[in-house]
C-alpha cells in the first residue's frame, strides 16, 4: 500500500511569511497539533507544532524578545493573541523545524512507518516529486489501514 492512498490530502499549512500568532490561531481553529510551512509554491520549508512554540525563548531564533510559555492558550486564541501581543509578530521561520523529514507520495506505508518510528515523530508531510507538499500522514492513518 502506498502513502498516497491513505494520506490526508488538502493539508492545512502556513505560508512562510506568517506568525507565531497565526500559528497559534490555525492549530486552534483546526484542532491539529503541527503546521508544514511552506512557499508560495507549495514547497515545503519547515514544520511547526506546539513543541516549537514552547520552546524556551532561548532556543529560537528572533531579533525581539519573545515571552512564550505560561501565554499560550490553544483552546483559547484569542486570549493568547492579547496575551502575547507585539511578540506574536515574531515570524513563524524563526521558531520552524527547518528542513523537515518528509515522505514521497509514492513511498510504502511500511517505509512510513518505518520513519515515524525510527525518529520518533508523530506526522510525517507527503511531498510529490517537486517536493510540493500534497498531505500529511499520521501514526493513526498507518494503524487505521492496517485495521481493514
Amino acid at each position: 500500500m502506498l502513502v498516497r492512498e491513505i494520506m490526508t490530502g488538502n493539508v492545512h499549512s502556513i505560508n512562510n511569511k506568517g506568525t507565531l500568532k497565526d500559528v497559534a490561531y490555525l492549530l486552534a481553529v483546526y484542532g491539529v497539533g503541527g503546521l508544514p510551512v511552506v512557499d508560495d509554491k507549495g514547497k515545503i520549508l519547515g514544520l511547526i507544532t506546539e513543541k516549537e512554540i514552547y520552546r524556551p525563548k532561548e532556543q529560537v531564533e528572533m531579533d525581539n524578545d519573545l515571552l512564550l510559555g505560561s501565554l499560550l492558550n490553544l483552546r483559547n486564541p484569542q486570549r493568547f493573541i492579547s496575551e502575547l501581543a507585539d511578540s506574536a509578530d515574531l515570524p513563524v521561520t524563526a521558531a520552524m523545524i527547518k528542513d523537515p523529514i518528509v515522505i514521497h507520495e509514492e513511498k510504502s506505508i511500511k517505509e512510513a512507518m518505518q520513519i515515524l518510528y525510527e525518529n520518533r515523530i508523530g506526522r510525517l508531510p507527503v511531498v510529490d516529486e517537486n517536493n510540493k507538499l500534497v498531505g500529511i500522514i499520521t501514526k493513526g492513518d498507518i494503524t487505521r489501514a492496517l485495521e481493514k
